[in-house]
């Protein structure tokens, strides 16, 4: 095919030129994952915001989609890239390859079944007992292969009384408490800008398969994993869950306020806002200082930060009155030469541009030459060895690895085409 890469564009050393589509062609000899093999069979956002965490460090990530449809974040539009990617899809699936397949046909469980004997990982997010019907299962799989490591991501857990309901990220941070603790204080129940509760439970799986491949290592033997996101949710809870169970302190919304330290909050100031955050009584006494209050400390009623959390309101009402004197500039430049923290509350776009992610080269860039269109990212956010991992590129098209995956089963062009006829499974040309 022709080089439709633009001319003076720099592009990640892993990606080829001569690439057709995504960034198969990438040099993963380095990376921590890389000779590990995942079947995800995972879609929305948890799950293969956790594949993702793998195959950005070396996993070859094999995405298994349905025939005709994918995962149904390509649709979730707008804003859309192009017409096979919305620009939800793409924040979790880089880095992967595509096939298109119908498990639910005899045919296609072959298919999955001989790639299960030579993968690492199988990772799916459906309802408990859905995979069993196709001899999906935990116990099929692993009796073809006694080392993978199966991993779940369910709503509820594979037991229990909920566990048959259905989940997505709002209805587990709406049931899990985290809503009722997120806004402003006195308001209505918030969700929390980001799907947090996804994003988390992405995480906990891809910590979860870390450990459990270095349990292979050291026994030669695989395991289950199954990763609730309700118990998630709980965990995540932290400080405010603690708070509960050790005190009987029931969470509520406060704003940007935190409930155990005070001043730790937002502030508006001449042009704009600002979090002010001093953690101890040293950083207070410095703070307080600094901006025209020594003798603030010494006054009884805001000397600790048990009495400030006691006298708050009094505390914030004469701190929110001499931060508007200033500006956001005047105030984050104080706080440079000092150890308590005030930063900017930057706006989406100004975070993007913040000199610390051009420093690190977070956003990556690469241009899909099937698609015709430039796609932007954030990249890993781990270093090794002082370096990102420098493995970013396009997620793939549905289907796009189907026939290149079979052919490395042994399946024949003629195989192929009468898997594809059929409805098996999706090839792209």
């Amino acid at each position: 095919k022709p080089n439709h890469y633009p001319p003076n564009m720099v592009l990640p050393c892993f990606l080829s030129r001569k690439s057709v589509t995504s960034i198969l062609v990438r040099n993963a000899s380095a990376l921590p994952l890389n000779g590990v093999q995942v079947l995800d069979l995972s879609r929305v956002l948890a799950g293969p915001y956790g594949t993702m965490n793998l195959a950005d460090v070396g996993a070859d990530v094999i995405k298994v989609e349905r025939c005709g449809i994918g995962d149904e974040t390509r649709h979730w539009g707008p804003p859309n890239i192009t017409e096979n990617f919305s620009s939800y899809f793409v924040c979790c699936n880089r880095n992967k390859k595509s096939i298109a397949l119908d498990y639910s046909k005899v045919e296609g469980q072959e298919i999955l079944h001989k790639l299960v004997k030579n993968s690492d990982v199988f990772v799916e997010n459906l309802r408990p007992g859905t995979l069993k019907k196709y001899n999906l299962d935990y116990t099929s799989l692993s009796e073809i292969n006694p080392k993978l490591v199966y991993a779940s991501l369910t709503g509820y857990g594979q037991e229990g009384p909920y566990s048959q309901k259905s989940a997505y990220d709002l209805t587990i941070s709406a049931e899990g408490g985290l809503m009722s603790i997120t806004g402003p204080e006195g308001g209505d129940p918030v969700r929390v800008g980001v799907a947090i509760t996804d994003v988390c439970s992405g995480l906990y799986l891809y910590s979860s398969i870390l450990a459990a491949l270095y349990q292979v290592v050291k026994t030669n033997q695989g395991q289950y994993i199954d990763v609730p996101m309700y118990s998630v949710q709980l965990s995540v809870l932290a400080n405010i869950g603690s708070n509960y169970l050790n005190s009987g302190i029931i969470g509520k919304p406060m704003g940007s306020a935190h409930q155990s330290i005070v001043p730790y909050q937002g502030f508006k100031t001449a042009d704009g806002y600002v979090v002010v955050a001093a953690a101890n009584d040293g950083q207070f006494k410095e703070l307080c200082e600094a901006i025209g209050w020594p003798s603030l400390p010494s006054n009884p009623m805001f000397s600790t930060n048990e009495e400030r959390v006691e006298n708050r309101s009094a505390l914030i009402g004469h701190l929110a009155e001499r931060l508007q004197e200033e500006s956001t500039s005047y105030w984050t430049s104080l706080a440079e030469e000092h150890s308590f923290s005030i930063s900017v509350v930057n706006t989406v776009d100004k975070a993007f541009a913040h000199p610390q992610a051009t420093h690190f080269n977070l956003i990556k860039e690469v241009y899909h030459e099937g698609e015709g269109a430039t796609i932007r990212m954030t990249g890993h956010p781990a270093r090794f060895g002082g370096k990102d991992t420098g493995v970013y590129g396009v997620p793939p098209l549905l289907g796009e690895h189907t026939k290149d995956v079979l052919n490395e089963l042994g399946y024949s062009e003629t195989e192929i085409k009468r898997l594809h006829s059929n409805g098996t499974v999706q090839c792209r040309e």
